[in-house]
């Protein structure tokens, strides 16, 4: 008989299993229309840990393969933070529950905008999570671990933006700005066992993603931006932004594109124009959101020079008194003005509006129908909702339980989406709003008008929403059969 032979790494070589200090996770998306992207915020998170001599390991579910339960045990960490949104909630809590299964005195953090609005009532009713940090995590996080990971004796009740039950109750303290946002470090991108794949829409091409600023100008009801990042919007150092650009291109030469994930890119014209000075040399393609009435000809030229292809605008409706009423401070003028503008400049464009707004009437949306029909040569993009998504910490969440349209013991963590949701689209635990003067029919209805008038999602869009949607059933479906 023939012995086969073997070779056997001898244990003096054989290199220990990786163990880090903090794991950071980021839940993944149920529903995936667009190509998965680095989390920004949990990447500039990783920047300060690191600056600061931490071992972290991240991961984020949309990619990751591996054993979680199995992993945690050979990172052993002393601190887990966990992101997410208000759509991946319930997957970000299933993270704590499995955390807390294998390493039950490891003190799991959670954080993000959702985190930031919701903290008491995740807290009341999650119990596998142990602190929350509300607004910009980045210092309050690094408080925890300079605590829980160096075992520095820190005074946790004076942590701005932490939360955490203490003596039967809530802790809570308001969050911090970060006043310059200039001493954070560029974002890690170098994050390990990751697929990220961006691509610009119509062109195609590869592309990265950069933040300028943090904060809106505006406040409109839907929206959380202006509270999760009061006082107004603050802007990094060209410098800066240049410095991460250059890290882009140098990690990955074949990006040509920039999607700006900024609020409102167009919120200080002199940083808009020193942007377009800064990136024209690198004859990149971009694209921003801007407001109708922070832009004007002069600068939408500028910006086309420079690289800028593509413009998202917010309007919601063309009805003047549902736009006051969603603090909506800009004019049907102003929005006809900038289309025409980005056409004649052969800038492309995306129209927000959404169908099923509070108050809003069968004949409104047919009146907001019409008006996307007369401009479907100026719109290249049709980004249309229907039913309204409440968010946490928005001004519409106030509204609608000062007027008892929302239980004024509503949870977000209890809250469970119906049949309802699906239908319209919304596949991530969002909350619907449901009125009797546009119905549930009715706006199916509205969907299928827009659908036959051609400005409705694109066909691909909506392509990809079944194609996922489908499979989510079957993927929820096969272990139900097989318990059967």
């Amino acid at each position: 008989m023939r012995r086969t032979l073997t070779h056997r790494t001898p244990m003096s070589v054989m290199k220990p299993e990786p163990s880090f200090n903090i794991v950071l996770t980021y839940p993944a998306e149920r529903i995936r229309i667009f190509d998965t992207m680095i989390p920004l915020g949990m990447a500039s998170i990783l920047a300060v840990l690191k600056k600061n001599g931490f071992t972290v390991r991240f991961v984020d579910f949309n990619h990751y393969r591996g054993d979680f339960r199995s992993d945690l045990r050979k990172w052993s960490p002393k601190i887990i933070g966990i992101g997410g949104t208000t759509p991946t909630r319930f997957d970000s809590w299933r993270t704590a529950r499995i955390s807390k299964q294998v390493l039950p005195d490891v003190p799991t953090v959670y954080g993000g905008v959702h985190a930031t609005f919701a903290a008491e009532d995740t807290l009341r009713h999650v119990n596998e999570i142990d602190y929350i940090v509300r607004g910009e995590g980045e210092y309050p996080f690094l408080a925890l671990c300079d605590h829980f990971v160096k075992r520095r004796a820190i005074d946790l009740s004076g942590v701005t933006g932490l939360c955490y039950r203490f003596d039967g109750g809530i802790h809570q303290s308001a969050p911090a700005r970060i006043e310059n946002l200039n001493a954070l470090p560029v974002p890690v991108r170098e994050i390990e066992g990751t697929g990220y794949r961006f691509k610009m829409d119509f062109c195609g091409l590869e592309a990265d993603y950069l933040v300028t600023s943090r904060g809106c100008p505006a406040r409109c009801a839907f929206c959380s931006a202006s509270a999760m990042f009061p006082g107004g919007v603050r802007f990094r150092s060209m410098d800066l932004i240049q410095k991460e650009l250059d890290q882009i291109l140098r990690r990955n030469p074949s990006v040509r594109g920039i999607k700006i994930f900024d609020s409102t890119f167009t919120a200080d014209r002199k940083h808009a124009l020193d942007f377009c000075r800064m990136i024209k040399p690198y004859g990149l393609v971009w694209e921003c959101e801007a407001r109708a009435d922070t832009v004007d000809y002069d600068l939408l030229r500028e910006m086309k020079k420079a690289g800028c292809y593509y413009i998202d605008i917010g309007l919601e409706t063309s009805h003047p008194a549902l736009m006051r009423s969603l603090g909506k401070a800009i004019s049907i003028r102003q929005v006809d003005d900038a289309l025409a503008w980005c056409k004649s400049l052969g800038i492309r464009t995306k129209l927000f509006m959404i169908f099923g707004l509070l108050g809003q009437t069968p004949g409104d949306c047919l009146r907001d129908a019409r008006f996307l029909k007369a401009r479907k040569d100026r719109i290249d993009q049709f980004a249309t909702t229907f039913g309204l998504r409440v968010y946490p910490g928005t001004a519409m969440e106030k509204i609608l339980l000062r007027r008892g349209l929302m239980r004024p013991d509503f949870s977000w963590v209890k809250y469970r989406p119906t049949l309802r949701n699906w239908l319209l689209l919304e596949f991530g635990n969002t909350y619907i709003l449901e009125q009797r003067r546009l119905s549930f029919i009715q706006l199916l209805q509205v969907a299928f008008f827009l659908y036959q008038q051609r400005t409705l999602l694109s066909n691909e869009h909506i392509r990809k929403l079944v194609t996922q949607n489908v499979k989510n059933l079957i993927a929820g479906a096969v272990p139900f059969m097989k318990r059967k």
